[in-house]
């Protein structure tokens, strides 16, 4: 009961967070077009991008975080995946668009030529857009604060993405009201920031594109995260040591294929519950819907090979009869 409605409250938060991202989108685009100004019709490639993760969420929520089933063995987080990487192609395609019209705009500058400034409307609509900012996400802290189980860390990254969105906003309105002030060198400030803010998006949506091709290539986690896994382990009960340890990512969740050795003396329950622990701890550091697979063998250094132990001749020997 209390996991429907925690979901029915994140469902909602996702809501409100896509039809804001969506309404900022399409006035700052406006805004922009009709108020000449280059940094905002940057930034609403910006708030375009948090649409994408908005629908992201949403997407995760009803279909990503579905179980497998017979033709999903790995359930279908890639399905997430592939959303947000071809979010991140158009992201990176408008923003290449973004700094092409804001580099021209500049380039008429140095050259001495005469460019439009943006006009009051542009002005007032970033204003009003950053007045904005904390309107939609107060309210989403004091829904999220009624969720049960949301982690520290997931709140953490959601505040620090909110203050970096907030800097932006700030950073795009102090250089179109740049423009205001006297003197012809300030009307370029609001063709800089275009600039720096669509530098921004390709930077981001590139990092985003090269992770979803890394999970769509089956590559591993990184060696932080291996280092984190091999440590949580080797330090369970009854393990000896750890060999071969293969991870990969599959949308928001993980895959581990790990061999740890253990001692001969034990039987093949003891070996399980063995198995089973590392499971367990490996459950516990990163989600119970993580995919584990271990593999138990005896400790090479304590045992000699099933070979030698039944007279099986070495390779090169040839039997006698």
């Amino acid at each position: 009961m209390k996991a429907d409605k925690n979901l029915n409250t994140t469902r909602k938060i996702s809501y409100a967070g896509l039809f804001f991202s969506l309404a900022l989108t399409l006035f700052k685009l406006f805004a922009g077009l009709l108020g000449h100004s280059t940094a905002l019709l940057a930034d609403s490639i910006r708030s375009f991008s948090e649409l994408i993760d908005e629908l992201g969420k949403l997407l995760d929520i009803f279909i990503a975080s579905k179980p497998e089933d017979w033709s999903h063995n790995y359930g279908h987080g890639k399905v997430a995946t592939l959303f947000m990487g071809a979010g991140a192609c158009v992201v990176l395609f408008a923003g290449i668009q973004s700094i092409s019209l804001a580099s021209e705009k500049l380039l008429m500058f140095i050259q001495g030529r005469e460019t439009e400034v943006p006009e009051i409307f542009a002005l007032s609509a970033a204003a009003l857009t950053l007045i904005s900012r904390e309107i939609v996400p107060f309210f989403s802290r004091k829904a999220r604060k009624k969720v049960e189980g949301v982690s520290s860390e997931i709140d953490f990254y959601a505040k620090k993405a909110q203050i970096r969105s907030l800097f932006l906003s700030c950073f795009v309105t102090l250089g179109i009201g740049c423009t205001f002030l006297p003197g012809k060198n300030w009307a370029i400030t609001d063709s800089f920031i275009a600039v720096l803010i669509s530098l921004y998006l390709l930077g981001n949506s590139g990092r985003l594109l090269y992770g979803t091709a890394n999970e769509l290539i089956e590559a591993s986690l990184n060696e932080e995260d291996n280092r984190k896994i091999r440590e949580i382990i080797n330090r369970t009960e009854g393990v000896m040591g750890s060999g071969e340890l293969k991870t990969r990512r599959i949308g928001n969740g993980i895959a581990i294929n790990a061999c740890i050795t253990v001692n001969d003396s034990l039987n093949i329950q003891e070996v399980a519950e063995i198995a089973d622990l590392v499971e367990d701890r490996l459950k516990a550091a990163y989600g119970k819907d993580i995919y584990t697979l271990i593999k138990a063998e005896p400790d090479p250094e304590r045992n000699c090979s099933f070979q030698k132990k039944i007279g099986f001749p070495e390779e090169g020997k040839k039997i006698t009869i």
